[in-house]
């Protein structure tokens, strides 16, 4: 193994290829002192945390604890004077997307690297008081609770638990019955995974607790299905309309015959009926785009900056993926698509930067894609 990749099995009996069998999606993992004391640094402390809930464009929630069965939710910005206030109840901070607002948080993930990035979500911290808390309740997506400093307890279920009775007339989805089949106090360093739809109630229990949740989630099938049904429609032209068929005996009026059905059907069936480049097109688009903020933070950048003399890194506002074909290689980056070369694809997004030489070794098509990726903000400048 090379000594310069992170290894997050290293005090385990198992290694990364029987996490993807025995525990990925299926079942949790507590992993003891997973993770070196000293790489913790890089995530924010419980201070600076409240700093960042204070910034306008930031995602960031408040859940008060008033008893088992009430919780209440405030979402941010906050104000600093706030926290004064906030101190003196039960209370848990969380605050989205520490990967984009603090790129060097990002060296955590090389730790989880055996995971393909596209289906990577964010980076979310969370901070609170003795007892702080969200509450019991399932997520639809994977999730490694890292201990970031202080301690945090966690109760969670072996089988996954679809569609919970949830406490009434609450703003959260929270359990109104939770049944832990094992419980876990994490100290620094250590990670505890969860698949989807696994029950969990983390409790902290002291007031320095600073938790990360690296969340991994993919698209619903009902939100595939909505995509990329509206992918097709924008290239069907309008000219083509539902026809009656043909009757030997004309039906009333207000009715709807197997006919008509059928015929619906086979329109479906039809315009469904995609080959692997379409769909490739598509879903490519689409997982660079999911669940995205970069539109709302894309700035543009003047060409001129882009000399050559300098490295470049992907933004990290931006998600990118490719897909290999024998003849050539898609690259798609926040939700567009480019015919690139292997070598391109795979220098944005697996090593997600551009070293001065690899640019100036690019091919002419090539060049004018880091061009455009540039000017959109999807590249920038590595400082």
């Amino acid at each position: 193994m090379p000594l310069n990749k992170l290894n997050l099995f290293k005090n385990t009996h198992i290694d990364e290829s029987d996490f993807l069998k025995n525990y990925w999606h299926k079942k949790p993992l507590l992993i003891v002192n997973a993770i070196d004391s000293k790489v913790l640094s890089i995530l924010p402390d419980k201070r600076q945390l409240q700093q960042l809930s204070c910034h306008e464009d930031i995602q960031s929630r408040i859940v008060f604890k008033k008893s088992e069965t009430h919780y209440d939710v405030e979402y941010g910005p906050f104000i600093e004077n706030d926290w004064d206030d906030i101190e003196q109840q039960c209370w848990n901070l969380l605050v989205s997307d520490i990967d984009k607002w603090q790129p060097k948080s990002k060296e955590i993930l090389k730790y989880f690297n055996f995971i393909r990035n596209w289906i990577f979500d964010d980076i979310m911290v969370s901070c609170g008081s003795i007892d702080g808390t969200v509450g019991p309740h399932t997520d639809h997506y994977d999730v490694f609770l890292l201990q970031v400093e202080g301690q945090r307890q966690w109760g969670f279920s072996h089988k996954k638990i679809y569609d919970p009775d949830l406490i009434p007339e609450q703003a959260l989805k929270l359990m109104s019955q939770f049944n832990a089949d094992e419980t876990h106090t994490l100290n620094p360093g250590d990670v505890l995974y969860l698949p989807p739809e696994v029950s969990h109630y983390g409790i902290a229990t002291t007031d320095d607790c600073v938790t990360c949740s690296i969340g991994i989630r993919t698209p619903s099938h009902s939100e595939l299905l909505t995509s990329f049904v509206d992918h097709l429609a924008q290239n069907i032209s309008a000219n083509n309309r539902f026809e009656e068929p043909q009757f030997t005996n004309q039906p009333k009026t207000g009715e709807i015959t197997e006919k008509d059905l059928n015929t619906v059907s086979q329109i479906l069936i039809e315009k469904l009926a995609v080959q692997n480049n379409s769909l490739s097109d598509w879903f490519g688009q689409y997982v660079s785009e999911y669940r995205s903020i970069f539109y709302e933070f894309n700035q543009y950048q003047d060409s001129k900056q882009l000399d050559y003399k300098q490295a470049l890194t992907l933004s990290p506002f931006s998600k990118s993926c490719y897909f290999k074909q024998e003849n050539k290689t898609q690259l798609f980056v926040n939700g567009k698509g480019f015919l690139s070369s292997l070598k391109l694809a795979e220098l944005i997004c697996n090593n997600k930067h551009l070293s001065v030489q690899e640019l100036n070794e690019l091919n002419t098509n090539d060049k004018q894609i880091v061009m455009k990726l540039f000017e959109n903000g999807s590249l920038v400048l590595k400082s």
